[in-house]
């Protein structure tokens, strides 16, 4: 009896202290889970992009606009909104090319409310991922993290713009990778969170949201599940992807437009092996099996010489290249052009149209509406107007 009390009295005791300690448990989770939002927001930004669109209103109000067909064609500006992050105090903003498509405006708003215009870089096609600059701004740079050593089921934070919330925080599970290695996360995004951050829970950067991914799964061509979850890009690759963008932007790639026999360059000769159509030597004339002999008077003797001579070679500037062709000499004046990788996008970025009957092993991405408040706030008027007149219709009826 005595050993039953006292195991008792223990369990009492142990209870007591477990409810006891719960409270400042939860609390210092609570505590740790606002630290690390409040240190991580810093690095997550608000992008807006305006682009003029147009479309078709009714002349006509309330019901009878449904049958008089009516309509006129108007214009006005619409502003696309996602997020985006900082990449380094140079003012390098990441985000994603589908929020600037066919911009006229871009707008970065920090977590403090300011604002500040910005200019676009260019797009790595490839990965969608697009570069803005801004200036006058004193940015800290952000923690990096290793996005190659994520375990699976790791618990992350994703921070972006969510209806006009910014930050907007969702917190999810890494749930596997695709087969290029993106991230798929349980995180259920809301619109404007595309191009959002994902940090891990020392708040480094790990990740950027791409996409939306929604899946269902049917049986007898009804739906029984429809959940919800995300796509990331691993911050590794966004840093290399983005590097390069920096690196062609600042870089003058210049370009003639000729490749060189491999087998003549053993015996110091340059011969054209192919003319790239459209490319400066193109245009001048150049053809396969020319024999190139000098660039701006310098003898070309070896293929360094002239990757030298071109380097040094501002974009836009008219040369000279003396070549032989079937023991004729000859000079032409192609003007050496600035040239951008393949998949690189100098360019603002398009509309793109998403498959709607995508590949069955890929799920459907989730394609974002855009509307112009003053459009909403139409069709929202318009809606009120059709209830009344439905209501007094039905009241007629009645009576």
């Amino acid at each position: 009896m005595k050993i039953i009390s006292i195991i008792s009295v223990i369990i009492l005791l142990w209870v007591s202290l477990l409810f006891s300690q719960q409270s400042p448990t939860l609390e210092n989770f609570q505590s740790e889970i606002s630290r690390l939002i409040q240190s991580a927001k810093h690095a997550v930004v608000t992008v807006t992009a305006s682009s003029s669109h147009s479309y078709t209103v009714d002349k006509d109000n309330g019901l009878f606009s449904l049958f008089r067909g009516g309509s006129e064609q108007r214009q006005d500006k619409f502003w696309t909104v996602g997020s985006g992050i900082i990449y380094n105090s140079e003012g390098y903003i990441i985000t994603r090319a589908s929020i600037l498509a066919d911009f006229e405006e871009i707008k970065v708003i920090f977590c403090d409310g300011s604002s500040v215009e910005a200019e676009y870089i260019g797009t790595d096609e490839m990965t969608g991922l697009a570069l803005l600059k801004i200036e006058g701004h004193n940015l800290e740079s952000p923690k990096f993290g290793n996005s190659d050593r994520l375990p699976l089921y790791s618990l992350v934070l994703v921070l972006g713009n969510s209806m006009g919330l910014s930050p907007f925080a969702s917190f999810g599970l890494i749930n596997g990778f695709t087969e290029e290695g993106r991230m798929i996360l349980s995180v259920s995004i809301n619109p404007g969170n595309v191009g959002g951050a994902v940090f891990n829970l020392k708040g480094e950067i790990i990740g950027i949201i791409s996409a939306q991914i929604e899946p269902q799964i049917a049986a007898g061509g009804m739906s029984l599940l429809d959940y919800s979850s995300s796509i990331a890009i691993p911050i590794n690759q966004v840093v290399a992807t983005i590097n390069n963008v920096i690196k062609f932007h600042h870089q003058q790639i210049k370009w003639l437009g000729v490749e060189l026999d491999g087998d003549s360059l053993r015996s110091n000769k340059l011969i054209v092996k192919r003319v790239y159509p459209g490319s400066p030597a193109a245009r001048v004339g150049l053809k396969q099996g020319d024999l190139l002999v000098k660039f701006n008077e310098v003898t070309l003797n070896n293929p360094e010489v002239l990757k030298a001579q071109i380097g040094q070679t501002a974009p836009g500037t008219s040369v000279s290249l003396n070549f032989i062709r079937q023991q004729r000499a000859l000079k032409v004046f192609p003007n050496i052009e600035r040239v951008w990788p393949e998949g690189f996008n100098i360019n603002k970025p398009r509309h793109f149209s998403l498959n709607l009957t995508p590949d069955a092993n890929r799920p459907p991405i989730k394609a974002p509406i855009i509307i112009s408040p003053e459009s909403f706030q139409q069709i929202h008027s318009k809606m009120i107007q059709m209830e009344q007149e439905i209501q007094s219709l039905k009241n007629q009826i009645n009576k």
